[in-house]
């Protein structure tokens, strides 16, 4: 073996088409000193993640740390690779072997090698071996040819656009409660039609102590558990391209706001046959339970208003009753 300053560079790529197992296994070999100086592996389902076998030990690497990354390795079959990898080129026996492969250009038996590895770790199979070697000088290493960020960045699914609020300001006192929208998808409005305005039937979404509050205090949740729909009126929306912003009011202190991505949602409106639904004495407002308390005093004197001719009736009565035992 001529002794030279140069390491071999061993790249393989092993395509079990049966098995759908797809291998890159990359390698710095130091011929003097009969060393591994840096080796990799990785097993893939997708021969998109291939590199031609002529490009350099860089690239060989980049790409299967990137396939690593991105977690599209086959993580059971890289991990008895890589440990089979490390007994391997941690052996004098093995690179004395390959290497002596190498010098003599003996590429079938590089085949074998590097079959075996596959069957030990993927299954017992034949598959298809691409090698290139060759010598190279140290400092080309880290030799690159493929721009593996620029790969990355083409691959990148396109940003989505993050909701932005839409400026309207809902008063600090107000109660601000958690809901979702109450749907009618064959005779409902779409979501982008509607108004500020327009009245619109939604359901309060337990979990957050307000909203909880508000469902108990309103009386919304039924035996069953549902959440009773109620008429809340839109104040603000802004409609986007994407996604809708909307801020409802259910009574002058209960406020909700959502951002709706699916605008082109149908969403359930008040009868126009009966008019726009009354906001404050709707069944989510506390407004009409005071209203319902306040009429009972006036109900009670109205009672009483009428029982008071008997009342009298009786007074005289008694009052006879008690002359003519006196006489007596």
């Amino acid at each position: 073996m001529p002794e030279t300053p140069n390491y071999y560079s061993v790249k393989v790529n092993l395509r079990d088409e049966a098995n759908m197992v797809y291998t890159m296994v990359s390698a710095i070999i130091d011929p003097v000193e009969i060393k591994s100086v840096k080796f990799e592996g990785v097993s893939c389902t997708s021969p998109l993640s291939l590199l031609p076998v002529r490009s350099t030990f860089q690239d060989f690497y980049n790409r299967m740390q990137r396939v690593i990354y991105k977690g599209e390795q086959q993580k059971n079959i890289t991990k008895s690779l890589q440990e089979l990898l490390k007994t391997k080129f941690g052996s004098e026996s093995f690179l004395e072997e390959i290497l002596h492969y190498m010098d003599h250009n003996l590429t079938d038996r590089l085949d074998f090698v590097f079959s075996e590895i596959h069957k030990r770790t993927a299954g017992n199979s034949e598959p298809k071996v691409e090698i290139h070697f060759e010598l190279i000088d140290p400092n080309e290493m880290t030799k690159t040819t493929v721009d593996e960020e620029e790969i990355a960045k083409k691959e990148a699914p396109p940003v989505t656009p993050v909701p932005q609020a839409s400026g309207f300001l809902i008063p600090a006192d107000k109660q601000i409660v958690q809901f979702k929208f109450q749907l009618s998808p064959v005779n409902g409005v779409p979501l982008v039609e509607l108004k500020a305005g327009d009245n619109v039937y939604v359901r309060l979404v337990p979990g957050d102590s307000i909203t909880d509050s508000i469902i108990n205090t309103l009386e919304l949740k039924e035996d069953s558990g549902a959440i009773k729909q109620i008429p809340a009126k839109i104040v603000n929306i802004s409609n986007n391209k994407n996604f809708s912003e909307v801020v409802i009011k259910i009574n002058e202190q209960i406020y909700g706001k959502i951002i709706e991505e699916e605008n082109s949602v149908k969403i359930k409106t008040t009868d126009s046959s009966q008019g726009a639904a009354n906001i404050m004495n709707s069944v989510a407002s506390p407004t009409a339970k005071i209203s319902k308390s306040k009429q009972n005093p006036n109900l009670a004197a109205d009672e009483s208003f009428h029982l008071m001719p008997y009342i009298i009736m009786l007074v005289v009565l008694a009052i006879g009753m008690m002359t003519i035992f006196v006489i007596l």
